[in-house]
């Protein structure tokens, strides 16, 4: 993995909604892309940039599967971000590998506030 680009829309495409998994899934990328630039990961570490990328990509695969859930239908991209990350971390994605999941709870929380300091989730 690497920076994010267009490549993981197609890892993370269901096919239940093409459409509404299309537009989450390109404006999430945008997100996580302003986000790298915003932290300089590509100037860190290749194993910070890993990190950042594998959590990032799992971040990305699990909104949009949410996006297509009932709960998830009406709500934007930024209200599917504000709903499953916060100052505490992310959602529960990896049940049985807790360093895992400690790395997406650590990105989750530098995303949220990046996000919270642009205005764009409250």
């Amino acid at each position: 993995m690497s920076r994010p680009d267009n490549t993981w829309i197609d890892d993370w495409e269901i096919g239940e909604e093409p459409a509404r998994e299309r537009t989450v899934s390109l404006e999430l990328v945008q997100c996580f892309k302003e986000f790298w630039d915003a932290q300089g990961l590509d100037g860190k570490a290749k194993t910070t940039r890993n990190r950042y990328s594998d959590a990032l990509h799992a971040l990305g695969g699990y909104l949009v599967q949410e996006a297509i859930s009932e709960d998830g239908l009406p709500m934007t991209t930024n209200e599917l971000l504000a709903e499953h990350i916060d100052f505490a971390g992310g959602p529960l994605i990896h049940h049985d590998e807790e360093a895992w999941q400690d790395e997406i709870d650590m990105v989750c929380r530098k995303l949220y506030k990046h996000l919270k300091a642009q205005g764009r989730i409250a």
